[in-house]
């Protein structure tokens, strides 16, 4: 009788411990740019690629609901809308000028 007690306990704590684990993350540094220049929001523009591209390829299947997977943009436009929002209001702007200024529209990068 006890171990049936204690069998839920300890399948649940392998659950715990199984996600424990890291959870992945895109950075994008931006402190050494010069937002208030043309080519300072272009090197904005091609970090934030570049961390959704490094990102996507990595954790796609994780990212991307099974109904999409046809989608090959959807991580990346996802990726690239939650680091526009993680980034504080300044430099989101910054990002948003640096998209028009290259003719970014919809779902590009």
């Amino acid at each position: 009788m006890r171990m049936i007690l204690l069998l839920p306990l300890i399948l649940s704590s392998g659950c715990v411990a199984s996600t424990l684990k890291a959870e992945p993350t895109a950075r994008v540094a931006y402190a050494d740019l010069a937002l208030d220049s043309p080519a300072g929001r272009a090197e904005l523009r091609q970090r934030v690629a570049q961390a959704a591209r490094a990102y996507c390829r990595e954790h796609e299947a994780e990212v991307t609901p099974q109904v999409l997977r046809n989608d090959r943009q959807f991580c990346l436009v996802a990726l690239r809308n939650t680091i526009a929002a993680d980034m504080p209001g300044a430099v989101r702007r910054a990002y948003a000028r640096g998209l028009r200024e290259a003719g970014v529209r919809g779902r590009q990068l």
